[in-house]
């Protein structure tokens, strides 16, 4: 199967926010590593899928009522005893940095993690 289609169909349909922020919200750990490597994917592939996977993470935000976006992340980071979840999440961090469109975004993200 192409990839292309399935990352066209969640950039433009902006209904798999909720389905991808709702289904972080479980303790499967398997669930949410491919979540997060769909979500790095997702910022790969253009700057949509960026936009897509920063939503899914404002979605999840506001589903759990957290401060901060990246909270999940780090959170999961901190806790993770599987070595491919953590390798998961640390490219998923280093995809947002990497694909943001300039220099003071990546700032901006790089300020918001540390700040966590």
């Amino acid at each position: 199967m192409d990839s292309r289609i399935g990352l066209d169909y969640i950039v433009e349909n902006r209904d798999y926010i909720s389905k991808l922020g709702t289904a972080l919200d479980t303790n499967n750990v398997v669930v949410k590593k491919q979540v997060f490597e769909l979500l790095s994917a997702l910022c790969a592939y253009n700057a949509d899928g960026y936009a897509r996977a920063i939503e899914t993470l404002e979605f999840y935000k506001n589903l759990k009522n957290e401060r901060y976006r990246f909270k999940i992340v780090i959170n999961e980071l901190e806790k993770a005893t599987s070595v491919d979840y953590q390798v998961a999440l640390l490219a998923f961090i280093n995809c947002v940095i990497i694909s943001a469109t300039n220099l003071q975004d990546r700032i901006r993200i790089r300020n918001e993690l540390i700040g966590e």
